[in-house]
């Protein structure tokens, strides 16, 4: 089995960010698999215009990083479901 198989698009609901920042574009959660899911995941621009999700913090620090290609098809999913 493998990431493709695993990605599901976003649970719950994706909404705005509460405090609005300039590259923010949604917060979501996301279910890989059946067996790990990631809260508070963030979509944002990036400096070369493109969107990007990233992992949420944790003391300042990203709690958790993916491989472009699954970082690229969860980015493709919050944007499908923003639309």
């Amino acid at each position: 089995m493998n990431a493709k198989d695993l990605l599901l698009p976003p649970r719950g609901t994706v909404k705005p960010p509460v405090r609005r920042r300039a590259k923010e574009i949604a917060y979501f959660d996301i279910e890989i698999g059946r067996h790990l899911r990631v809260f508070n995941m963030v979509l944002k621009i990036g400096p070369d215009g493109r969107p990007r999700s990233y992992a949420p913090k944790a003391r300042g620090k990203r709690a958790a990083s993916f491989h472009a290609d699954l970082a690229q098809r969860i980015t493709d999913a919050a944007e499908a479901a923003l639309k």
